[in-house]
C-alpha cells in the first residue's frame, strides 16, 4: 500500500501526544512502516524555532506565521517527503490545519495570505487524512493542567501555577475562534478532516481513531 500523510490536530491539551503513541502501535501492528514528528520540531532548525516560538520575545501575527513556516519548510523538504518516497508512512502532530486555526484566530492576517504561506512551505503537500481531536478549551486546559488553575472570568485568560508558554498564555476567546476554525476546515472536507470527540477517556477516544483509521485503510487499499 502507497505510503500515507495521517495529521493529528486540536487545541492544546485534546492528548495528541498519546492518541499518536497508540496510532503508530495500531499501523505498526498492521506491519506499515511509520515514523512520527513534531510541528514546529524534528529537525535543528525546527527546534531552535519551537524554542522562539513558545518562549522567545513577543512577535507580530506576519512574524510568527512565517516562523511556523520555516519550521515546517524544513521538515517537509528534509523529512516527511525523503520518508513518503521511501514508503514509510507519517505521523505528523500539527500540520497545515494548526496554522490556518491558530494563526488565522488571530484575525490579523487575511485568509488568503495564510493559505499562500502554508501552500509554498509544504510545497503543495495536502495530508490524506487530518484527524481532529475536538473538545472544549475549557476541559482541555483543565486537563493539561488539572492542579494548575482556573479559568478568570474576568479576563477571559488562563491562570495557571505552571509556566505556560506564549500561545498557550492566550484568553479563553481566543481558543474558542481556533476551535471555531478547526470546525469550518471539518465542514469543507468531512472525508479529509474528521472530526474525533475527545470528550471521553483515552481508551474511547483510541477506540474512535481506530476505527476512523481502519476505514481509510481499506479505501486506500481498494483504491491502490
Amino acid at each position: 500500500m502507497q505510503a500515507r500523510l495521517i495529521t493529528l490536530e486540536g487545541i492544546d491539551g485534546v492528548g495528541k501526544t498519546t492518541h499518536i503513541a497508540h496510532l503508530v502501535g495500531y499501523l505498526s501492528a498492521q506491519d506499515l512502516p511509520v515514523t512520527t514528528y513534531r510541528e514546529p520540531g524534528a529537525t535543528p532548525l525546527g527546534e531552535e524555532l519551537r524554542q522562539i516560538l513558545k518562549h522567545g520575545p513577543p512577535r507580530s501575527p506576519l512574524a510568527e506565521l512565517l516562523l511556523f513556516a520555516a519550521a515546517r519548510a524544513e521538515l517537509v523538504s528534509s523529512r516527511v517527503k525523503p520518508d513518503l518516497t521511501a514508503g514509510t508512512w507519517v505521523i505528523l502532530d500539527r500540520f497545515t490545519e494548526s496554522t490556518l486555526a491558530y494563526q488565522g484566530a488571530l484575525g490579523a492576517i487575511p485568509e488568503k495570505v495564510l493559505r499562500a504561506v502554508c501552500k509554498a512551505a509544504t510545497a503543495g503537500l495536502v495530508p490524506d487524512l487530518t484527524l481532529w481531536l475536538d473538545l472544549e478549551p475549557q476541559q482541555a486546559f483543565s486537563r493539561r493542567y488539572p492542579l494548575a488553575g482556573v479559568l478568570d472570568a474576568q479576563n477571559g485568560g488562563a491562570q495557571a501555577a505552571t509556566e505556560l508558554d506564549a500561545i498557550e498564555q492566550r484568553s479563553l476567546g481566543y481558543f474558542t475562534r481556533v476551535r471555531e476554525r478547526y470546525l469550518a476546515m471539518h465542514e469543507a472536507e468531512p472525508e479529509r478532516v474528521l472530526r474525533i470527540d475527545a470528550s471521553g477517556s483515552v481508551e474511547e477516544t483510541a477506540a474512535k481513531i481506530r476505527k476512523a483509521v481502519t476505514k481509510k485503510l481499506k479505501s486506500w487499499n481498494k483504491r491502490d
